[in-house]
Protein backbone atom coordinates (compact mmCIF):
# COMPACT_ATOMS: atom_id res chain seq x y z
CA UNK A 1 0.00 0.00 0.00
CA UNK A 2 1.37 3.29 -0.74
CA UNK A 3 3.23 4.94 2.58
CA UNK A 4 1.50 7.44 4.47
CA UNK A 5 -1.78 7.50 2.32
CA UNK A 6 -4.61 7.29 4.20
CA UNK A 7 -7.49 5.84 2.83
CA UNK A 8 -11.00 7.20 3.73
CA UNK A 9 -12.57 4.08 4.80
CA UNK A 10 -9.70 4.12 7.31
CA UNK A 11 -11.78 5.16 10.18
CA UNK A 12 -14.45 2.95 9.91
CA UNK A 13 -12.22 0.47 10.55
CA UNK A 14 -13.18 -0.17 14.37
CA UNK A 15 -16.83 0.36 13.80
CA UNK A 16 -18.48 -3.67 14.41
CA UNK A 17 -19.44 -3.38 10.63
CA UNK A 18 -15.89 -3.43 9.82
CA UNK A 19 -14.52 -5.44 12.14
CA UNK A 20 -14.08 -9.09 10.46
CA UNK A 21 -12.35 -11.51 13.00
CA UNK A 22 -13.34 -14.73 11.14
CA UNK A 23 -16.43 -15.21 13.23
CA UNK A 24 -18.01 -13.28 10.39
CA UNK A 25 -17.84 -16.28 8.27
CA UNK A 26 -20.74 -18.18 10.09
CA UNK A 27 -23.21 -15.35 8.92
CA UNK A 28 -25.55 -16.58 6.53
CA UNK A 29 -25.48 -15.66 2.64
CA UNK A 30 -27.69 -13.28 2.81
CA UNK A 31 -26.42 -11.53 6.13
CA UNK A 32 -23.21 -11.12 4.70
CA UNK A 33 -24.71 -9.23 1.26
CA UNK A 34 -26.59 -7.06 3.51
CA UNK A 35 -23.35 -6.14 5.59
CA UNK A 36 -21.49 -5.89 2.43
CA UNK A 37 -24.15 -3.17 1.21
CA UNK A 38 -23.88 -1.42 4.25
CA UNK A 39 -20.08 -1.25 4.31
CA UNK A 40 -20.53 0.14 0.56
CA UNK A 41 -23.15 2.84 1.48
CA UNK A 42 -20.18 4.27 4.12
CA UNK A 43 -17.64 4.06 1.79
CA UNK A 44 -19.44 5.49 -0.95
CA UNK A 45 -20.21 8.50 1.33
CA UNK A 46 -16.88 8.60 2.65
CA UNK A 47 -15.93 9.36 -0.65
CA UNK A 48 -17.95 12.25 -1.70
CA UNK A 49 -17.46 11.43 -5.61
CA UNK A 50 -18.29 14.75 -7.84
CA UNK A 51 -19.18 14.17 -11.64
CA UNK A 52 -16.16 15.44 -12.39
CA UNK A 53 -14.26 12.83 -10.44
CA UNK A 54 -16.20 10.14 -12.45
CA UNK A 55 -15.83 12.11 -15.88
CA UNK A 56 -11.96 12.54 -15.74
CA UNK A 57 -11.18 9.31 -13.84
CA UNK A 58 -9.96 11.64 -10.53
CA UNK A 59 -7.14 10.41 -8.00
CA UNK A 60 -10.13 10.04 -6.16
CA UNK A 61 -11.55 7.36 -8.40
CA UNK A 62 -8.51 5.67 -8.57
CA UNK A 63 -7.86 5.48 -4.70
CA UNK A 64 -11.06 4.03 -4.24
CA UNK A 65 -9.93 0.76 -6.20
CA UNK A 66 -6.87 0.87 -4.35
CA UNK A 67 -8.38 1.32 -0.87
CA UNK A 68 -7.07 -1.80 1.27
CA UNK A 69 -10.70 -2.19 2.87
CA UNK A 70 -11.35 -4.19 -0.64
CA UNK A 71 -8.85 -7.19 1.24
CA UNK A 72 -11.50 -7.07 4.18
CA UNK A 73 -14.26 -7.56 2.11
CA UNK A 74 -13.71 -7.65 -1.53
CA UNK A 75 -17.42 -7.42 -2.37
CA UNK A 76 -17.74 -4.02 -1.40
CA UNK A 77 -15.42 -3.15 -4.10
CA UNK A 78 -17.51 -5.08 -7.08
CA UNK A 79 -20.77 -3.01 -5.68
CA UNK A 80 -18.88 0.38 -6.20
CA UNK A 81 -17.20 -0.20 -9.14
CA UNK A 82 -19.83 -1.61 -10.97
CA UNK A 83 -21.30 1.87 -9.82
CA UNK A 84 -19.30 4.02 -10.47
CA UNK A 85 -17.07 3.65 -12.57
CA UNK A 86 -19.27 1.22 -15.36
CA UNK A 87 -22.95 2.33 -14.53
CA UNK A 88 -22.15 5.86 -13.43
CA UNK A 89 -19.67 6.37 -16.01
CA UNK A 90 -21.12 5.12 -18.60
CA UNK A 91 -24.18 7.59 -18.17
CA UNK A 92 -22.23 11.18 -16.93
CA UNK A 93 -20.49 11.79 -20.40
CA UNK A 94 -24.40 12.27 -21.38
CA UNK A 95 -25.17 15.38 -18.94
CA UNK A 96 -24.18 18.03 -21.20
CA UNK A 97 -26.85 17.23 -23.40
CA UNK A 98 -28.58 15.38 -21.32
CA UNK A 99 -30.21 17.83 -18.15
CA UNK A 100 -32.96 15.44 -17.66
CA UNK A 101 -30.75 12.75 -16.56
CA UNK A 102 -29.36 15.36 -14.07
CA UNK A 103 -31.44 14.39 -10.98
CA UNK A 104 -30.60 10.45 -11.61
CA UNK A 105 -27.20 11.28 -11.39
CA UNK A 106 -26.94 12.86 -8.53
CA UNK A 107 -28.74 10.13 -6.33
CA UNK A 108 -25.74 8.21 -7.92
CA UNK A 109 -22.95 10.48 -7.10
CA UNK A 110 -24.90 10.44 -3.47
CA UNK A 111 -25.55 6.20 -3.61
CA UNK A 112 -29.13 6.93 -2.96
CA UNK A 113 -29.41 4.39 -6.08
CA UNK A 114 -27.65 1.36 -6.80
CA UNK A 115 -26.10 0.97 -10.61
CA UNK A 116 -25.75 -2.13 -12.31
CA UNK A 117 -23.48 -2.67 -15.99
CA UNK A 118 -25.51 -4.99 -17.76
CA UNK A 119 -23.82 -6.51 -20.58
CA UNK A 120 -22.46 -10.38 -20.69
CA UNK A 121 -25.38 -12.90 -21.13
CA UNK A 122 -25.70 -16.49 -20.41
CA UNK A 123 -24.12 -17.13 -24.03
CA UNK A 124 -22.72 -14.23 -24.88
CA UNK A 125 -19.20 -13.37 -22.62
CA UNK A 126 -16.36 -12.86 -24.66
CA UNK A 127 -18.50 -12.04 -27.69
CA UNK A 128 -20.26 -9.72 -26.26
CA UNK A 129 -20.98 -7.91 -29.52
CA UNK A 130 -23.20 -11.26 -29.95
CA UNK A 131 -25.88 -10.53 -27.28
CA UNK A 132 -29.28 -11.36 -27.91
CA UNK A 133 -31.77 -9.08 -25.50
CA UNK A 134 -33.43 -6.38 -27.56
CA UNK A 135 -34.59 -3.02 -27.66
CA UNK A 136 -37.71 -2.06 -29.95
CA UNK A 137 -38.34 1.42 -30.72
CA UNK A 138 -41.82 1.88 -30.91
CA UNK A 139 -44.22 4.55 -32.10
CA UNK A 140 -44.79 6.58 -29.74
CA UNK A 141 -40.99 6.47 -29.23
CA UNK A 142 -40.85 4.24 -26.11
CA UNK A 143 -39.17 0.91 -25.78
CA UNK A 144 -39.79 -2.65 -25.38
CA UNK A 145 -36.63 -4.43 -23.79
CA UNK A 146 -36.95 -8.19 -24.02
CA UNK A 147 -34.99 -11.32 -23.28
CA UNK A 148 -35.78 -13.55 -26.02
CA UNK A 149 -34.77 -16.84 -24.05
CA UNK A 150 -32.93 -18.10 -21.24
CA UNK A 151 -29.57 -17.77 -22.61
CA UNK A 152 -29.73 -14.61 -23.16
CA UNK A 153 -30.46 -13.87 -19.79
CA UNK A 154 -28.04 -11.00 -18.27
CA UNK A 155 -24.98 -12.66 -16.32
CA UNK A 156 -23.19 -11.68 -13.19
CA UNK A 157 -24.44 -8.38 -12.32
CA UNK A 158 -26.33 -8.30 -8.67
CA UNK A 159 -29.98 -7.73 -9.43
CA UNK A 160 -31.88 -8.86 -6.43
CA UNK A 161 -33.59 -6.73 -3.35
CA UNK A 162 -31.65 -8.18 -1.11
CA UNK A 163 -29.86 -4.65 -0.50
CA UNK A 164 -33.08 -3.06 0.20
CA UNK A 165 -31.62 0.10 -2.28
CA UNK A 166 -33.70 1.10 -5.51
CA UNK A 167 -31.65 -0.02 -8.53
CA UNK A 168 -31.17 0.51 -12.45
CA UNK A 169 -29.36 -1.12 -14.58
CA UNK A 170 -27.18 0.24 -17.34
CA UNK A 171 -28.16 -2.78 -19.83
CA UNK A 172 -26.86 -3.42 -23.30
CA UNK A 173 -29.12 -4.41 -26.10
CA UNK A 174 -29.89 -4.96 -29.84
CA UNK A 175 -31.33 -1.44 -30.79
CA UNK A 176 -34.18 -2.65 -33.32
CA UNK A 177 -36.39 0.22 -35.26
CA UNK A 178 -38.88 -1.00 -37.84
CA UNK A 179 -37.54 -4.80 -38.09
CA UNK A 180 -33.61 -3.74 -38.82
CA UNK A 181 -30.39 -3.73 -36.51
CA UNK A 182 -29.45 -0.42 -35.86
CA UNK A 183 -26.37 -1.44 -33.02
CA UNK A 184 -25.89 -2.35 -29.74
CA UNK A 185 -27.19 0.28 -27.27
CA UNK A 186 -27.10 1.12 -23.65
CA UNK A 187 -30.80 1.83 -22.24
CA UNK A 188 -31.32 2.51 -18.34
CA UNK A 189 -34.01 0.59 -16.87
CA UNK A 190 -35.49 0.32 -13.55
CA UNK A 191 -34.46 -2.85 -11.66
CA UNK A 192 -35.81 -2.55 -8.03
CA UNK A 193 -37.58 0.24 -5.84
CA UNK A 194 -35.76 -1.39 -2.75
CA UNK A 195 -38.95 -3.55 -2.08
CA UNK A 196 -39.45 -5.76 -4.58
CA UNK A 197 -38.77 -6.33 -8.68
CA UNK A 198 -40.27 -3.79 -11.06
CA UNK A 199 -42.67 -5.02 -13.40
CA UNK A 200 -41.30 -7.34 -16.33
CA UNK A 201 -38.07 -7.89 -14.32
CA UNK A 202 -36.87 -11.21 -12.70
CA UNK A 203 -33.34 -12.35 -11.67
CA UNK A 204 -32.25 -15.45 -10.20
CA UNK A 205 -29.17 -15.23 -7.68
CA UNK A 206 -27.07 -17.83 -8.49
CA UNK A 207 -24.83 -19.82 -5.83
CA UNK A 208 -21.64 -17.55 -4.18
CA UNK A 209 -18.56 -17.95 -5.64
CA UNK A 210 -16.31 -20.80 -4.29
CA UNK A 211 -13.88 -18.71 -1.15
CA UNK A 212 -14.99 -15.33 -1.82
CA UNK A 213 -16.79 -12.95 0.10
CA UNK A 214 -20.94 -13.81 -1.16
CA UNK A 215 -22.81 -11.22 -3.48
CA UNK A 216 -26.21 -11.77 -4.78
CA UNK A 217 -24.58 -12.40 -8.38
CA UNK A 218 -27.47 -12.84 -11.08
CA UNK A 219 -29.09 -14.07 -14.07
CA UNK A 220 -31.41 -11.29 -15.26
CA UNK A 221 -34.55 -11.28 -17.74
CA UNK A 222 -36.52 -8.77 -18.90
CA UNK A 223 -40.47 -9.75 -20.56
CA UNK A 224 -41.36 -7.11 -22.51
CA UNK A 225 -40.76 -4.40 -20.24
CA UNK A 226 -41.90 -1.33 -21.75
CA UNK A 227 -39.48 1.59 -21.12
CA UNK A 228 -40.02 5.47 -21.74
CA UNK A 229 -38.85 7.51 -24.33
CA UNK A 230 -35.16 8.66 -23.11
CA UNK A 231 -34.51 5.95 -21.78
CA UNK A 232 -31.51 4.90 -24.58
CA UNK A 233 -28.07 6.26 -23.78
CA UNK A 234 -26.59 7.67 -26.98
CA UNK A 235 -27.95 7.57 -30.54
CA UNK A 236 -31.01 6.70 -32.27
CA UNK A 237 -29.63 6.72 -35.26
CA UNK A 238 -28.33 3.32 -36.94
CA UNK A 239 -24.84 2.67 -36.44
CA UNK A 240 -22.26 2.81 -39.44
CA UNK A 241 -19.47 1.06 -37.96
CA UNK A 242 -21.79 -1.38 -35.45
CA UNK A 243 -17.87 -2.73 -33.80
CA UNK A 244 -16.74 0.83 -33.19
CA UNK A 245 -19.68 2.31 -31.79
CA UNK A 246 -19.62 -1.03 -29.18
CA UNK A 247 -15.85 -0.45 -28.61
CA UNK A 248 -16.59 3.33 -27.39
CA UNK A 249 -19.69 2.75 -25.63
CA UNK A 250 -18.21 0.21 -23.39
CA UNK A 251 -14.52 2.31 -22.96
CA UNK A 252 -15.35 2.16 -19.12
CA UNK A 253 -14.42 -1.78 -19.17
CA UNK A 254 -10.99 -1.04 -19.95
CA UNK A 255 -11.08 1.51 -17.13
CA UNK A 256 -12.00 -0.95 -14.33
CA UNK A 257 -9.54 -3.28 -15.90
CA UNK A 258 -6.70 -1.09 -14.64
CA UNK A 259 -8.58 -0.23 -11.82
CA UNK A 260 -10.17 -3.39 -9.92
CA UNK A 261 -6.40 -4.62 -10.82
CA UNK A 262 -5.22 -1.50 -8.09
CA UNK A 263 -6.23 -4.02 -5.80
CA UNK A 264 -3.18 -6.39 -6.05
CA UNK A 265 -1.25 -4.61 -3.94
CA UNK A 266 -3.69 -4.33 -1.20
CA UNK A 267 -4.02 -8.25 -1.13
CA UNK A 268 -0.63 -8.55 -1.71
CA UNK A 269 0.64 -6.14 1.24
CA UNK A 270 -1.96 -7.79 3.20
CA UNK A 271 -1.09 -11.06 2.71
CA UNK A 272 2.57 -10.47 2.70
CA UNK A 273 1.52 -8.96 6.49
CA UNK A 274 -0.39 -11.83 7.65
CA UNK A 275 2.06 -14.51 6.16
CA UNK A 276 5.20 -12.40 7.19
CA UNK A 277 4.20 -11.58 10.65
CA UNK A 278 3.25 -15.57 11.25
CA UNK A 279 6.58 -16.70 10.38
CA UNK A 280 8.05 -14.78 13.37
CA UNK A 281 6.16 -15.46 15.94
CA UNK A 282 5.60 -19.44 14.52
CA UNK A 283 7.94 -21.85 16.23
CA UNK A 284 8.86 -25.23 15.75
CA UNK A 285 12.22 -27.56 16.63
CA UNK A 286 15.61 -25.72 16.29
CA UNK A 287 18.90 -26.93 15.41
CA UNK A 288 20.16 -27.63 18.60
CA UNK A 289 18.51 -29.98 20.79
CA UNK A 290 15.72 -28.33 22.73
CA UNK A 291 15.62 -25.18 21.17
CA UNK A 292 13.56 -23.36 19.08
CA UNK A 293 13.52 -21.55 15.94
CA UNK A 294 10.80 -19.41 14.40
CA UNK A 295 9.48 -20.63 10.65
CA UNK A 296 11.12 -17.76 9.06
CA UNK A 297 14.26 -18.53 9.40
CA UNK A 298 14.29 -21.40 6.53
CA UNK A 299 14.59 -19.97 3.53
CA UNK A 300 11.87 -21.47 1.41
CA UNK A 301 9.95 -19.58 4.18
CA UNK A 302 11.77 -16.51 3.27
CA UNK A 303 11.65 -16.05 -0.16
CA UNK A 304 7.49 -15.83 -1.16
CA UNK A 305 7.72 -12.84 1.23
CA UNK A 306 10.68 -11.36 -0.46
CA UNK A 307 9.34 -11.84 -3.60
CA UNK A 308 6.13 -10.46 -2.29
CA UNK A 309 7.40 -7.08 -1.23
CA UNK A 310 9.10 -6.54 -3.98
CA UNK A 311 6.27 -7.00 -5.82
CA UNK A 312 4.18 -4.69 -3.86
CA UNK A 313 6.66 -1.88 -4.22
CA UNK A 314 7.50 -2.20 -7.77
CA UNK A 315 3.58 -2.79 -9.13
CA UNK A 316 3.09 0.63 -7.26
CA UNK A 317 5.74 2.19 -9.09
CA UNK A 318 4.26 0.62 -12.26
CA UNK A 319 0.63 1.82 -11.22
CA UNK A 320 2.24 5.40 -11.04
CA UNK A 321 3.13 5.22 -14.64
CA UNK A 322 0.18 3.12 -16.13
CA UNK A 323 -2.58 5.60 -14.32
CA UNK A 324 -1.08 8.90 -16.28
CA UNK A 325 -0.53 7.30 -19.09
CA UNK A 326 -4.51 5.88 -19.28
CA UNK A 327 -5.92 9.13 -18.65
CA UNK A 328 -3.97 10.57 -21.46
CA UNK A 329 -6.32 11.81 -24.09
CA UNK A 330 -3.46 12.29 -26.71
CA UNK A 331 -2.54 8.61 -26.61
CA UNK A 332 -4.59 6.30 -28.92
CA UNK A 333 -7.41 4.50 -27.58
CA UNK A 334 -5.62 1.25 -28.38
CA UNK A 335 -2.87 2.20 -27.03
CA UNK A 336 -4.30 3.12 -23.59
CA UNK A 337 -6.03 0.19 -23.86
CA UNK A 338 -3.13 -2.01 -24.07
CA UNK A 339 -1.72 -0.18 -20.75
CA UNK A 340 -4.46 -0.99 -18.70
CA UNK A 341 -4.15 -4.67 -20.42
CA UNK A 342 -0.32 -5.12 -19.40
CA UNK A 343 -0.96 -3.72 -16.06
CA UNK A 344 -3.55 -6.34 -15.67
CA UNK A 345 -1.62 -9.10 -16.73
CA UNK A 346 1.53 -8.33 -14.57
CA UNK A 347 -0.39 -6.98 -11.52
CA UNK A 348 -2.48 -10.76 -11.45
CA UNK A 349 0.23 -12.96 -12.42
CA UNK A 350 2.65 -11.65 -9.37
CA UNK A 351 -0.80 -11.66 -6.92
CA UNK A 352 -2.43 -15.02 -7.76
CA UNK A 353 1.17 -16.93 -7.91
CA UNK A 354 2.05 -15.19 -4.50
CA UNK A 355 -1.10 -15.10 -2.39
CA UNK A 356 -0.92 -18.90 -2.88
CA UNK A 357 2.32 -19.47 -2.01
CA UNK A 358 1.48 -17.63 1.26
CA UNK A 359 -1.31 -19.33 1.89
CA UNK A 360 0.86 -23.08 1.54
CA UNK A 361 3.29 -21.28 4.12
CA UNK A 362 1.25 -20.85 6.29
CA UNK A 363 0.36 -24.47 6.31
CA UNK A 364 -3.27 -26.01 7.32
CA UNK A 365 -3.90 -22.00 8.94
CA UNK A 366 -3.42 -20.64 5.31
CA UNK A 367 -6.84 -22.64 3.88
CA UNK A 368 -9.22 -21.05 6.07
CA UNK A 369 -10.70 -18.06 5.07
CA UNK A 370 -10.85 -16.42 8.43
CA UNK A 371 -7.14 -15.75 8.03
CA UNK A 372 -7.70 -13.63 4.66
CA UNK A 373 -4.65 -14.97 2.36
CA UNK A 374 -6.98 -17.73 0.91
CA UNK A 375 -9.98 -15.30 0.25
CA UNK A 376 -7.72 -12.86 -1.06
CA UNK A 377 -6.69 -15.74 -3.84
CA UNK A 378 -10.18 -16.04 -4.08
CA UNK A 379 -11.48 -12.52 -4.92
CA UNK A 380 -8.46 -11.66 -7.34
CA UNK A 381 -9.47 -14.72 -9.49
CA UNK A 382 -12.78 -13.06 -9.76
CA UNK A 383 -10.84 -9.96 -10.86
CA UNK A 384 -8.75 -12.24 -13.46
CA UNK A 385 -12.21 -12.51 -15.03
CA UNK A 386 -14.03 -9.01 -14.48
CA UNK A 387 -13.69 -6.08 -16.87
CA UNK A 388 -12.00 -8.14 -19.64
CA UNK A 389 -10.75 -11.88 -18.81
CA UNK A 390 -7.09 -11.53 -18.84
CA UNK A 391 -6.12 -14.33 -21.75
CA UNK A 392 -8.67 -12.66 -24.34
CA UNK A 393 -7.55 -8.76 -24.22
CA UNK A 394 -4.02 -10.50 -24.37
CA UNK A 395 -4.67 -12.11 -27.49
CA UNK A 396 -6.27 -9.47 -28.64
CA UNK A 397 -3.23 -6.98 -27.50
CA UNK A 398 -0.61 -9.07 -29.03
CA UNK A 399 -3.04 -9.61 -31.83
CA UNK A 400 -2.96 -5.98 -33.18
CA UNK A 401 0.72 -5.38 -32.21
CA UNK A 402 1.56 -7.29 -34.95
CA UNK A 403 -0.32 -6.14 -37.32
CA UNK A 404 1.17 -2.95 -36.86
CA UNK A 405 -2.11 -0.84 -35.86
CA UNK A 406 -0.46 0.71 -32.77
CA UNK A 407 2.54 1.17 -30.79
CA UNK A 408 2.94 0.83 -27.07
CA UNK A 409 5.68 3.69 -25.66
CA UNK A 410 9.16 2.59 -26.07
CA UNK A 411 11.18 0.46 -23.62
CA UNK A 412 13.40 2.92 -22.04
CA UNK A 413 16.92 0.61 -20.77
CA UNK A 414 17.92 -1.73 -23.45
CA UNK A 415 20.85 -3.09 -21.34
CA UNK A 416 18.28 -4.82 -19.14
CA UNK A 417 17.96 -8.25 -18.97
CA UNK A 418 14.51 -7.98 -19.03
CA UNK A 419 13.95 -5.86 -21.61
CA UNK A 420 16.44 -8.81 -23.89
CA UNK A 421 13.66 -11.00 -22.58
CA UNK A 422 10.74 -9.31 -24.16
CA UNK A 423 12.88 -8.26 -27.36
CA UNK A 424 13.39 -12.49 -27.76
CA UNK A 425 9.91 -13.62 -27.49
CA UNK A 426 8.72 -10.39 -29.97
CA UNK A 427 11.12 -11.61 -32.26
CA UNK A 428 9.79 -15.49 -32.07
CA UNK A 429 6.08 -14.41 -32.29
CA UNK A 430 6.80 -12.07 -35.30
CA UNK A 431 9.00 -15.07 -36.63
CA UNK A 432 5.63 -17.03 -36.31
CA UNK A 433 3.60 -14.51 -37.97
CA UNK A 434 5.55 -14.08 -40.82
CA UNK A 435 5.47 -17.73 -41.82
CA UNK A 436 1.49 -17.59 -41.85
CA UNK A 437 -0.54 -17.84 -44.89
CA UNK A 438 -3.79 -16.79 -43.34
CA UNK A 439 -5.13 -13.75 -41.11
CA UNK A 440 -5.22 -13.86 -37.40
CA UNK A 441 -8.62 -15.46 -37.12
CA UNK A 442 -6.81 -18.50 -39.02
CA UNK A 443 -6.27 -22.00 -37.84
CA UNK A 444 -2.35 -21.24 -38.26
CA UNK A 445 -2.93 -18.02 -36.35
CA UNK A 446 -4.51 -20.10 -33.45
CA UNK A 447 -1.80 -22.52 -32.83
CA UNK A 448 1.10 -20.78 -33.57
CA UNK A 449 0.16 -17.22 -31.82
CA UNK A 450 -2.59 -17.46 -29.17
CA UNK A 451 -0.57 -19.52 -26.68
CA UNK A 452 2.46 -17.03 -26.64
CA UNK A 453 0.01 -13.91 -25.97
CA UNK A 454 -0.31 -14.06 -22.47
CA UNK A 455 3.05 -14.73 -21.59
CA UNK A 456 4.24 -11.97 -23.97
CA UNK A 457 2.16 -9.45 -22.30
CA UNK A 458 2.86 -10.43 -18.75
CA UNK A 459 6.68 -9.83 -19.74
CA UNK A 460 6.27 -6.73 -21.43
CA UNK A 461 5.04 -5.58 -17.80
CA UNK A 462 7.96 -6.51 -16.23
CA UNK A 463 10.24 -4.64 -18.20
CA UNK A 464 7.92 -1.75 -17.75
CA UNK A 465 7.24 -2.72 -13.80
CA UNK A 466 11.36 -2.74 -13.42
CA UNK A 467 11.42 0.88 -15.34
CA UNK A 468 9.10 2.65 -13.04
CA UNK A 469 10.40 1.10 -10.36
CA UNK A 470 13.63 2.26 -11.23
CA UNK A 471 12.87 6.00 -12.29
CA UNK A 472 11.08 6.25 -9.34
CA UNK A 473 13.59 5.46 -7.02
CA UNK A 474 12.45 1.99 -5.51
CA UNK A 475 14.73 0.37 -2.72
CA UNK A 476 17.96 -1.02 -4.82
CA UNK A 477 17.41 -4.63 -3.72
CA UNK A 478 13.64 -4.72 -3.96
CA UNK A 479 14.07 -3.43 -7.53
CA UNK A 480 17.08 -6.63 -8.03
CA UNK A 481 14.76 -9.31 -6.30
CA UNK A 482 12.04 -8.61 -8.50
CA UNK A 483 14.44 -8.65 -11.48
CA UNK A 484 15.33 -11.84 -10.27
CA UNK A 485 12.07 -13.14 -9.53
CA UNK A 486 10.92 -12.10 -13.04
CA UNK A 487 13.96 -14.07 -14.20
CA UNK A 488 13.06 -17.46 -12.47
CA UNK A 489 9.54 -16.88 -14.54
CA UNK A 490 11.10 -18.25 -17.88
CA UNK A 491 14.57 -19.78 -16.76
CA UNK A 492 15.04 -21.99 -20.15
CA UNK A 493 14.75 -19.19 -22.27
CA UNK A 494 17.81 -16.91 -20.47
CA UNK A 495 20.06 -20.43 -20.41
CA UNK A 496 19.01 -20.88 -23.88
CA UNK A 497 20.33 -17.83 -25.31
CA UNK A 498 23.62 -17.78 -22.99
CA UNK A 499 22.59 -15.15 -21.09
CA UNK A 500 22.65 -16.59 -17.31
CA UNK A 501 23.17 -20.19 -16.28
CA UNK A 502 20.65 -21.46 -13.52
CA UNK A 503 23.14 -20.98 -11.04
CA UNK A 504 23.73 -17.37 -11.87
CA UNK A 505 20.24 -17.01 -11.57
CA UNK A 506 19.89 -18.83 -8.38
CA UNK A 507 22.87 -16.29 -7.46
CA UNK A 508 21.29 -13.24 -8.19
CA UNK A 509 18.27 -13.98 -6.20
CA UNK A 510 19.88 -15.00 -3.34
CA UNK A 511 22.11 -12.16 -3.37
CA UNK A 512 19.41 -9.75 -3.62
CA UNK A 513 17.43 -11.77 -0.46
CA UNK A 514 20.31 -11.61 1.66
CA UNK A 515 20.01 -7.41 0.93
CA UNK A 516 16.89 -7.47 1.88
CA UNK A 517 15.83 -9.91 4.63
CA UNK A 518 17.92 -7.97 7.38
CA UNK A 519 14.97 -5.36 7.11
CA UNK A 520 12.31 -7.75 6.45
CA UNK A 521 10.35 -6.21 10.00
CA UNK A 522 10.59 -2.95 9.08
CA UNK A 523 9.18 -3.50 5.04
CA UNK A 524 6.70 -5.72 6.91
CA UNK A 525 5.82 -2.81 9.53
CA UNK A 526 5.92 0.37 6.84
CA UNK A 527 3.20 -2.00 4.48
CA UNK A 528 0.68 -0.39 7.03
CA UNK A 529 -1.35 -3.13 6.77
CA UNK A 530 -2.17 -3.81 10.06
CA UNK A 531 -5.08 -2.24 10.36
CA UNK A 532 -6.64 -4.29 7.49
CA UNK A 533 -5.24 -7.07 8.85
CA UNK A 534 -8.06 -9.15 10.85
CA UNK A 535 -6.40 -12.62 10.58
CA UNK A 536 -6.21 -14.58 14.22
CA UNK A 537 -2.76 -15.73 13.57
CA UNK A 538 -1.39 -12.66 14.22
CA UNK A 539 -1.11 -12.70 17.54
CA UNK A 540 -1.61 -15.21 20.12
CA UNK A 541 -4.03 -12.59 21.45
CA UNK A 542 -6.19 -12.48 18.79
CA UNK A 543 -5.99 -16.51 18.64
CA UNK A 544 -7.51 -16.90 21.77
CA UNK A 545 -9.96 -14.31 21.43
CA UNK A 546 -11.17 -16.10 17.85
CA UNK A 547 -10.94 -19.53 19.89
CA UNK A 548 -13.20 -18.35 22.30
CA UNK A 549 -15.87 -17.54 20.24
CA UNK A 550 -16.31 -19.80 18.09
CA UNK A 551 -18.98 -22.57 18.57
CA UNK A 552 -18.17 -25.30 21.59
CA UNK A 553 -19.15 -29.38 21.22
CA UNK A 554 -18.58 -30.57 25.30
CA UNK A 555 -18.28 -34.03 26.04
CA UNK A 556 -21.56 -35.18 28.39
CA UNK A 557 -22.27 -38.31 26.33
CA UNK A 558 -21.98 -42.11 27.76
CA UNK A 559 -19.26 -44.04 25.41
CA UNK A 560 -20.70 -45.99 22.99
CA UNK A 561 -19.43 -49.53 24.27
CA UNK A 562 -16.64 -51.87 23.87
CA UNK A 563 -16.11 -51.42 20.03
CA UNK A 564 -12.72 -53.25 20.36
CA UNK A 565 -11.28 -56.01 22.46
CA UNK A 566 -7.63 -56.57 22.93
CA UNK A 567 -6.37 -60.15 24.46
CA UNK A 568 -4.21 -59.71 27.76
CA UNK A 569 -2.08 -62.76 25.89
CA UNK A 570 0.71 -61.70 24.74
CA UNK A 571 0.83 -64.13 21.65
CA UNK A 572 -2.74 -62.88 20.88
CA UNK A 573 -3.78 -60.34 18.07
CA UNK A 574 -5.83 -57.63 18.85
CA UNK A 575 -9.46 -58.61 17.19
CA UNK A 576 -11.58 -55.34 15.97
CA UNK A 577 -15.34 -56.22 16.29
Amino acid sequence: MTQGKTFPSKPFLQLPLFRDDGITEQYSVRESIKRSYARASIIARAYEFTLDDILHMSDKLWDLHADPVSSIDAATTTILTIHYNLALGTLAPLLSTRPDLAALTQKLLNFEIVGQFMLTEVEHGLDARQIETTATLLPDGSLDLNTPHPGAAKYMPPVTTISAMPTIGVVFARLIVEGKFYGIRPVLVSLTDGKGMCKGVSSRMVPPRSGSKPLDHSMTTFDHVRLPPGSVIGSLEESVDVRGDFLKSIWRISTGGLALSLGTVSFLSVGVYIAGKYSFRRMVSGPAKGSKMPIIGFRTQQLPILHGLAQIHVLQALSKVAIPLFRNQNLHMFVRHGISTIFKATALQHCQSTLLALEERCGAQGLFGYNQIVRGHADMRGVCIAEGDILTISIRLISELLQGKYRLPEPKYPDCLLYKHEQGLWKEARDRFSKLSGNHRSEEFNNAILPLCRPLVEFIGHRMAYEAAVDLGVNPPLVELYEAGAIKLDSSWYVENGLMSRAEQYDLESAAADKVLPDLERFLDDLEAAEYATAPILSEERWNGFVSGLPQFVGNSEPLGELWVASSKKDETCVIV
